[in-house]
């Protein structure tokens, strides 16, 4: 393989990872403003913004991280939780980002609204195993919610 070759597969690989990366950064706007714009009260706090992963704090205890994962050129979001004061991370659901910024081949990165209501579905056990501890006035942990949260209705 010559120079040449190998220059014209490193700009392929360099332009398709820089706009996967942009549909990344797309996506956590969207997400973003569509939690700090949204009227309804969601008890959501701004918790993090690196470069490979957002996260909100959930009622002042729960951290929920929305990372993109699977290495270099990975293409799956993956949403997790955790205790605000703990390290470990328990994955309670995941989607697709396509090169071309769709989510789940579904809708554009750019649709706020879409973007807010997938992820709004994809943490709705959290919301339904916490509510339900509420009306039953028992303590919820991390495993308890966890356990719950892959159910049909985030898919």
């Amino acid at each position: 393989m010559t120079i040449w070759e190998i220059s014209e597969k490193a700009d392929y690989i360099a332009g398709r990872h820089h706009r996967l990366q942009e549909e990344w950064r797309s996506y956590c706007n969207a997400l973003v403003q569509g939690v700090t714009l949204s009227k309804a009260r969601l008890h959501h706090a701004i918790g993090c913004a690196p470069e490979q992963q957002l996260c909100f704090v959930l009622f002042e205890h729960f951290t929920v991280y929305i990372t993109l994962t699977g290495g270099f050129n990975g293409h799956t979001i993956e949403y997790a939780i955790a205790n605000k004061e703990s390290d470990e991370r328990r994955v309670i659901a995941t989607a697709q980002l396509s090169s071309d910024g769709k989510v789940d081949g579904a809708f554009s990165v750019r649709d706020r609204e879409k973007v807010l209501e997938h992820y709004l579905s994809k943490i709705a056990a959290v919301y339904d195993n916490l509510y339900a501890a509420m009306e039953a006035d028992t303590p919820v942990n991390l495993t308890t919610l966890a356990s719950h949260a892959h159910a049909p209705a985030l898919a």
